[in-house]
């Protein structure tokens, strides 16, 4: 089954994938807000696109997920998480967009036991660690089953996506985790990282300055952004961190 960002339920469904082409705009209410749903095909890779139709569908998916605050990548229970759903889930991730996973058709799954969904998801975040921010959530669209548990996630996520800490909050987690792993030193040259703010949302964005930005190295970054979301929660949300220089008489 071809992998496809949710939407409302629909009049017209069909358990074969494709059958959705267009992008389907739907308002629902839902805890006293106005969700406006974008129901899409699913994304292919490029060379599966087959004809003209398809190739539209696809493009109109896309652009749906430009403008979606939060994304829904539901997928098949049997199948499993591919590599195309890993490449969906990046590209949103990339974005800028929360991202949450329905894993769907989850009552046809006959042996299972009170670890299986885990397990499956542990397994999925050793393919693509950054998925372990993101929420799993295991569903029937035929009974029901945990339906109403991804519009709290939806609500949730695009809360965590507007959040905004203030500047000392973020200073004094900051402290604590260069207490706990020093930036690493290049050459003869220290290596200090002397504050932090942060200065977008949507997604939460955090500006490091440092005397040496250059010098701090992806892995460093990673375990900033980590400890932030330790801190902080941000479930479902990509952290972006930005490496500013410190400004001042040389």
């Amino acid at each position: 089954m071809a992998n496809r960002l949710l939407g409302q339920e629909r009049s017209v469904v069909a358990p074969e994938a494709g059958t959705t082409r267009d992008a389907v705009d739907t308002p629902l209410r839902h805890e006293g807000k106005t969700l406006n749903f974008i129901d899409t095909a699913g994304l292919r890779r490029r060379a599966k696109v087959k004809d003209e139709v398809e190739f539209y569908s696809t493009l109109r998916t896309e652009r749906a997920v430009e403008r979606a605050d939060v994304c829904v990548l539901v997928v098949d229970a049997a199948d499993g998480l591919h590599t195309q759903d890993v490449r969906v889930a990046a590209e949103v991730w990339e974005r800028g967009s929360a991202l949450i996973v329905a894993v769907n058709k989850w009552d046809l799954i006959e042996e299972k036991d009170s670890n299986t969904a885990e397990r499956g998801r542990e397994a999925v975040i050793e393919q693509a660690p950054f998925l372990a921010a993101v929420p799993f959530v295991y569903v029937s669209a035929l009974t029901g089953q945990r339906v109403r548990r991804i519009l709290d996630l939806i609500l949730q996520a695009a809360d965590q996506r507007a959040r905004r800490i203030g500047t000392a909050e973020v200073n004094r987690v900051l402290e604590a985790l260069i207490q706990r792993n020093q930036p690493p030193q290049r050459g003869g040259q220290e290596v200090r990282i002397l504050y932090g703010s942060q200065i977008g949302t949507a997604p939460p964005t955090f500006a490091v300055v440092s005397n040496a930005p250059e010098a701090l190295p992806e892995a460093y970054q990673r375990f900033l952004i980590n400890g932030f979301r330790d801190a902080w929660g941000f479930a479902g949300v990509p952290i972006r961190l930005k490496l500013r220089r410190r400004r001042g008489r040389r």
